[in-house]
């Protein structure tokens, strides 16, 4: 138990070490190779960072697309809807028949034409 404990305190150290050798503290006690490789491993890091930031942008990016599109296809719908709703605001259709002549034909071929009407029942 005491020596997984000692093990613990060392890592514990160490890590607080390496922590403070990134944020920049403590750099005058490092070596040459020691510097040259902390800034490696900086680099490496700027260019995972980089990389993630450009990944969750692109990804951005292509929602936003995604969402201008299907607005615009709403609009295109709506514009349609609109001029249709324009053109004849009942959904009738004329197309230059005659009615009167159909009137006739549905009264035996007469030239008037005859209603009949109907009392609504409570």
């Amino acid at each position: 138990m005491q020596e997984q404990l000692k093990q613990l305190k060392e890592v514990n150290r160490n890590l607080r070490k390496e922590i403070r050798k990134r944020m920049g503290d403590c750099l005058n006690d490092l070596s040459i190779e020691d510097l040259q490789g902390l800034e490696r491993e900086m680099d490496s890091s700027v260019n995972i960072i980089r990389d993630r930031k450009y990944r969750s942008l692109s990804n951005q990016i292509d929602t936003s697309r995604k969402k201008v599109r299907n607005v615009e296809e709403i609009h295109k719908n709506l514009l349609h809807e609109l001029d249709a709703l324009k053109e004849d605001p009942y959904g009738l259709v004329d197309n230059g028949g005659d009615y009167d002549t159909l009137i006739g034909y549905q009264n035996g071929g007469g030239g008037g034409s005859s209603l009949t009407t109907y009392a609504l029942l409570d």
